[in-house]
């Protein structure tokens, strides 16, 4: 799926190039990140033990959501 990026979006891209650009939808407040294609296509290299922190850094917001604590009991509230 292709999106066009908005002129908000083209404009930080180009301004910070290097950087992935970290965005929030404001009605469900989950967090995205928009990188390159060609970081998100190249072949991993290395060990990949080296990604561990940056996985960590990207879900940290994610498990710390109070909306979470559900995962915590799933099997208890899923339906049969």
């Amino acid at each position: 799926m292709t999106f066009e990026l908005t002129q908000e979006q083209r404009q930080a891209v180009h301004t910070h190039p290097d950087e992935p650009i970290r965005m929030v939808d404001p009605q469900t407040n989950m967090q995205c990140v928009l990188i390159r294609a060609d970081w998100a296509e190249r072949p991993v290299e290395g060990d990949p033990r080296e990604a561990y922190p940056l996985v960590d850094e990207s879900f940290s917001a994610g498990w710390s959501d109070p909306a979470m604590a559900d995962y915590d009991h799933y099997e208890t509230r899923k339906q049969p």
